[in-house]
């Protein structure tokens, strides 16, 4: 319980360590393995380096684009596929997913539901690192992209 309610006291601060935040992103990821181990066309391939330094970054600003991915990327009925990558070099996070799209039935309720997560995640880091970060992010018909690139604080 008390874990619990330091986790939620993070999400408001303005910033954790780097290493905290990987490891919710990681545990996240576990998590959406094990929903979906019983299905042999989902693919989830991690590659995320462990970190214990002094780097700090904005709580909850790579989930997201990871939640977006199993959201979106996942299908019980196609092959599916979710890659994400994570690396610092100095005090530079780089960050790529790659993640299939699969398109959503007429009436599924959440077909109509805009992208506000990936809106919310490019003003907090148009807030957070100004002049400090790169995000590309490309679509097209099967495939989703995010590269992200932000140059990273030290932990005072």
């Amino acid at each position: 319980m008390l874990q619990n309610k330091t986790r939620l006291l993070e999400n408001v601060k303005d910033s954790i360590s780097l290493s905290r935040d990987i490891e919710y992103l990681k545990n996240y990821i576990l998590l959406q393995k094990l929903r979906s181990a019983t299905s042999p066309s989902i693919t989830i391939e991690t590659d995320i380096e462990e970190y214990q330094g002094p780097l700090n970054i904005t709580p909850m600003l790579l989930i997201p684009f990871v939640e977006n991915a199993f959201k979106h990327g996942i299908s019980l009925q196609n092959p599916s596929h979710i890659e994400a990558a994570l690396q610092i070099e100095g005090d530079t996070l780089y960050f790529d997913l790659h993640n299939s799209v699969h398109s959503r039935q007429d009436n599924d309720p959440e077909k109509e539901r805009g992208s506000m997560g990936l809106e919310n995640v490019k003003q907090r880091l148009n807030l957070q690192y100004p002049n400090r970060h790169e995000l590309m992010i490309r679509e097209n018909a099967r495939e989703f992209f995010v590269h992200l690139t932000m140059q990273l604080a030290v932990n005072h």
